[in-house]
């Protein structure tokens, strides 16, 4: 997948009408939308945690390097590629 479509300058923020939410039923985040759920798992959960409409890709991934103790450099394309993944799929937008 390419990740052309956001840079590390571009500030995500949820779709209209699209929220993260902790499913009981489930045990686990998901994101609802209008006729839309996906189920995240616990590195989706923690990037979409950071999503705010205020920082920007590069400050999102630095906030998970820090949280997870790694490089920003080691993180910064699965990053990438999981938000273009979220645009793509209209849960977020730049």
């Amino acid at each position: 997948m390419s990740s052309q479509l956001i840079t590390s300058a571009t500030i995500l923020q949820f779709e209209s009408g699209v929220r993260l939410k902790h499913d009981a039923v489930r045990s686990r985040y998901v994101v609802l939308g209008p006729e839309m759920l996906v189920e995240l798992n616990e590195t989706g959960t923690a990037i979409m945690s950071k999503v705010d409409g205020e920082a920007d890709l590069q400050t999102v991934i630095q906030s998970l390097a820090e949280q997870f103790q790694v490089e920003p450099r080691d993180i910064e394309m699965d990053v990438t590629e999981f938000c273009t993944s979220m645009v793509m799929r209209r849960v977020l937008m730049p």
